[in-house]
């Protein structure tokens, strides 16, 4: 029989309980060890706290994350300021929501998917507003007092691609990181990129690839969404675009890659 593993023992909130194996063990039921041995290696198998997820910190709560850097992914609920917005999580039912103080000084787009980086801490209104020089929406006192929260360092737009094309406002200007299926290669440094959320929605055009990409290929882009103005495009980037490139997207929301790394 192999040792149990020190990481398993003190994460897994159910298989790995000490009280619950030595109980399996006095009982001999070696059968249901394995299994519960099995289900924390499947639960833990990345015992970093990049992965956090939001219900993870929100459930319970777990005091344990308090003063830990984490990053958790999501659709953002509710701004509520530029300096305060709530972000939700990746439940099936009653999504979990997680309270997030913005000191990254990046911008944040309603309803869209977003990735958060931050430290933990344990929710009072004023300890924040002195330690962090803030002035916060009064109604948070009430709400979230004693409730963890983030405090966040550094953001990630994340929205997909049909959602930029079809309403690029929100995100002109700001820089994304987009991740999606490339429907179409249309020359060396241009694609579009699909999403399976919006169906028949429109294609995101992506400007600036370096190496070759092909259809079909699951790829994240990050860069910043523009107007796709073609002469200013071509006088920035250095490229020269197909005529029937500047006809189509003349005016729509193009990105400007800085890197496009395949996924799959």
């Amino acid at each position: 029989m192999h040792k149990l593993s020190h990481n398993c023992l003190p994460k897994c909130e159910f298989a790995c309980d000490r009280n619950l194996i030595q109980t399996i063990w006095k009982n001999g039921t070696a059968l249901l060890l394995l299994f519960a041995l099995a289900a924390c290696n499947l639960t833990n198998s990345d015992s970093s706290n990049t992965g956090t997820t939001i219900s993870k910190i929100t459930n319970r709560p777990n005091t344990n994350l308090i003063g830990k850097t984490v990053t958790v992914s999501g659709e953002i609920e509710e701004v509520i300021s530029p300096k305060a917005f709530i972000i939700e999580g990746d439940g099936f039912f009653n999504d979990p929501e997680l309270l997030v103080i913005n000191l990254s000084g990046s911008p944040i787009v309603n309803d869209s998917n977003i990735q958060v980086s931050g430290t933990v801490r344990q929710f009072s209104q004023s300890a924040i507003e002195n330690q962090l020089a803030l002035n916060l929406a009064q109604k948070l006192e009430a709400e979230f007092r004693g409730k963890l929260v983030l405090i966040a360092t550094a953001i990630t737009l994340t929205p997909e691609p049909g959602e930029v094309a079809e309403e690029p406002t929100p995100f002109i200007g700001k820089n994304v990181t987009i991740s999606g299926k490339v429907a179409e290669v249309i020359t060396p440094n241009a694609f579009t990129l699909d999403d399976d959320e919006l169906i028949g929605g429109k294609e995101l055009l992506v400007i600036g690839a370096t190496d070759a990409i092909n259809a079909g290929k699951t790829v994240r882009v990050t860069g910043k969404i523009r107007q796709f103005v073609a002469a200013e495009i071509e006088k920035d980037l250095g490229v020269k675009l197909q005529p029937d490139l500047k006809v189509k997207y003349e005016g729509r929301a193009a990105a400007i890659a800085r890197s496009v790394e395949i996924v799959q």
